[in-house]
């Protein structure tokens, strides 16, 4: 469906941005100076800084749980002030504005969005545009037009969908005997979060080994309160993908894993 949907006058926020500056809050008065009725709601502003595959990892952890209309504003953009483009796009009832640098890539999978624009419209950015705070001066007005009502040609010209730029997807591999895919994200808790998903592992759950470097478990259980206290464990978590775990701790220190690192399944028997 492209954009001509009911808004909910939602704006999700991710940054790389950190709390201790006031590179957030600059961001919420440009959003409110368009419209102080939106409801602001902060998804994470600690993404590590230029880390534009966390943050489309995150996103896509999220972005279903708002209701349709919801804007999604997305600033880690390492090549900001470079010709990179400033986009805003369409999909399953929601709207992203983002730099067209892959932030849509876990969001969007193998799909493209229903409608993509460039936003090469002054009048809707900040009357002064700095050209290191695009967040603050276009990302965040444009955001706040789309909220309050705004269709996405309005904000920019259309552009063909197949050219948002995408991160290489890190693929899951299935052979016979093992499915392997690499860890793409490690929460607060030191949990190791891949996108391997349940239909990509053959086998019953409680008759595989999962492997991660030295870390080796059997069985894929339901919740992590299915082991004992500091015992490691393999689920599939609420971002619907496989992760490694350590019951009231954290597997990526007990057991060294880092992002890219390969996690395997494979049958017990």
């Amino acid at each position: 469906m492209r954009d001509g949907g009911a808004r909910s006058g939602i704006v999700s926020l991710i940054t790389d941005f950190g709390l201790s500056d006031t590179y957030v809050g600059q961001i919420k008065a440009s959003l409110l100076t368009v419209d102080r009725g939106l409801q602001l709601v902060d998804l994470t502003h600690q993404i590590p800084a230029q880390d534009v595959a966390e943050a489309a990892f995150q996103l896509a952890t999220a972005w279903e749980a708002f209701p349709p209309g919801t804007v999604h504003l997305v600033v880690v953009d390492p090549g900001v002030g470079t010709p990179r483009r400033p986009v805003a796009f369409a999909y399953c009832g929601h709207l992203f504005v983002t730099p067209d640098n892959g932030l849509g890539t876990f969001v969007l999978q193998d799909q493209e969005p229903e409608q993509l624009v460039v936003l090469d419209r002054p009048e809707f950015h900040r009357p002064r545009v700095s050209k290191t705070f695009h967040g603050r001066d276009v990302f965040a007005p444009v955001a706040a037009y789309l909220a309050s009502g705004r269709e996405l040609t309005e904000v920019g010209t259309e552009v063909p969908p197949s050219s948002l730029v995408r991160l290489p997807l890190p693929a899951v591999e299935r052979e016979e005997r093992v499915v392997r895919g690499p860890v793409v994200s490690i929460d607060h808790f030191g949990n190791c979060r891949t996108l391997i998903h349940p239909e990509d592992v053959p086998w019953p759950r409680d008759k595989v080994w999962v492997r991660c470097g030295s870390a080796m478990v059997r069985g894929i259980v339901e919740t992590y309160g299915s082991v004992p206290e500091e015992h490691t464990l393999a689920l599939f978590g609420s971002h619907g993908g496989l992760e490694i775990a350590v019951r009231m701790g954290s597997a990526a220190r007990a057991w060294e894993i880092t992002r890219g690192m390969f996690v395997e399944v494979m049958p017990a028997e």
